[in-house]
């Protein structure tokens, strides 16, 4: 039996008892092996089978590899720290519809007993099919942070670290926490960035007053990446090295919030480039009021306050309202970076961190798709050989 819905083509299987989906996105360009090209890409279940290539045209639109983030509280009026199924479903179809095929909810600093209560709620929530995002594993960013450098993350919920305590946390959580932002001078730190890498969570530093040293012992213990740079730490000194600079001598991966905002924007620049842009993963700190649009100024009803595309509360730094989607056209319109380049940002060195799928366009491989008008609007998302619009 064949069913044709718009241009999918779903092929039931009597005997195996599935449905097969086959797609073609026609007329688009995209990035093959790092080189532009223009035609139509033929899917089934997800996978490029077959690559038709054509004479390209201006207007046409572009397919891109998902949308990866691996650092949002939230979007569109939904937070990461929920423990309602159908909130935690929504909130996934919330992030296709912008282009975000893979995420990573991030929970604030808290006791791990109210991590554990988080986790097993999206163990259930995604333990089967859904519609929406992929869910690649929460970023628990904390609960071991320096109190000086909490940003907008309450003290209180700050945790000393128990070695023993960690160990019976990982031993039943590991395979549910991709990343955990730590804190490496902190005592038994070093202790618990080696007990982490064992457990296969990625050790990101942040939230830190560390020091060039103790940097480098972190990466030596395991650590691979560093939580958005630039915010929540010590900045360049001329005086002496710190935690940044260990960042550029290494080759680690780097969250960035490249909202203009949170770093502005001549300093992007020079991050970027310094780094380059094989060791940049944007990412949005989205909270729950990303995805509207706000006058500048407006309150809201927390008593925080909109301020230039960024959440304000008592003059402290929230967050941001844009989502990734918005930063990938910021790196393309204002800072002028290639398509290429912000694929890589926003998409392809997140992927090969998580390790979950392919990254790239190419025959044979499965892809997450985003397609996009000329101008950068949403047309289709495609996650697992699925529509999402």
């Amino acid at each position: 039996m064949h069913l044709l819905v718009n241009d999918v083509l779903m092929q039931y299987n009597k005997n195996k008892g599935c449905v097969h989906m086959k797609r073609i996105i026609e007329n688009v360009k995209f990035m093959l092996d790092g080189t532009m090209v223009f035609g139509d890409l033929h899917l089934e279940n997800g996978i490029v089978e077959r690559i038709d290539y054509k004479t390209p045209h201006m207007m046409s639109d572009i397919a891109i590899p998902g949308l990866v983030d691996i650092h949002t509280h939230g979007f569109h009026g939904l937070t990461c720290e929920s423990t309602d199924k159908k909130h935690l479903h929504l909130l996934a179809k919330e992030y296709a519809k912008r282009g975000i095929t893979s995420f990573c909810p991030t929970i604030r600093a808290n006791s791990l007993s109210v991590y554990k209560t988080y986790l097993d709620a999206y163990r259930r929530a995604f333990r089967g099919d859904y519609r929406g995002a992929r869910y690649e594993g929460v970023h628990l960013e904390g609960p071991y942070l320096h109190p000086d450098q909490c940003g907008a993350i309450k003290k209180e919920n700050l945790q000393d670290i128990h070695l023993g305590e960690l160990e019976g946390f990982l031993s039943e959580y590991h395979d549910d926490i991709r990343i955990m932002t730590i804190a490496p001078e902190l005592p038994n730190a070093m202790e618990a960035i080696s007990l982490l890498h064992l457990y296969g969570v990625e050790v990101s530093l942040g939230h830190t007053n560390a020091d060039y040293a103790q940097t480098l012992q972190a990466f030596e213990k395991g650590a691979t990446q560093i939580t958005h740079l630039g915010n929540t730490m010590p900045g360049i000194d001329s005086s002496k090295p710190g935690i940044m600079d260990a960042a550029f001598l290494s080759n680690c991966l780097c969250e960035i919030i490249v909202d203009g905002v949170h770093i502005q924007k001549e300093m992007l620049r020079w991050l970027i480039q310094l780094l380059g842009t094989n060791r940049v993963a944007a990412v949005s700190d989205g909270t729950l009021y990303s995805g509207f649009t706000y006058p500048n100024g407006y309150k809201l009803k927390d008593g925080s306050v909109v301020k230039n595309g960024a959440v304000y509360k008592d003059d402290i730094l929230l967050g941001s309202i844009h989502d990734l989607l918005d930063i990938f056209q910021f790196l393309y319109e204002k800072l002028e970076y290639d398509l290429s380049s912000c694929i890589q940002m926003c998409s392809t060195n997140a992927a090969k961190m998580l390790k979950s799928y392919s990254y790239e366009i190419g025959l044979g491989r499965r892809i997450n798709l985003v397609v996009l008008t000329h101008d950068f609007k949403i047309k289709d998302v495609i996650i697992n050989g699925r529509s999402m619009v």
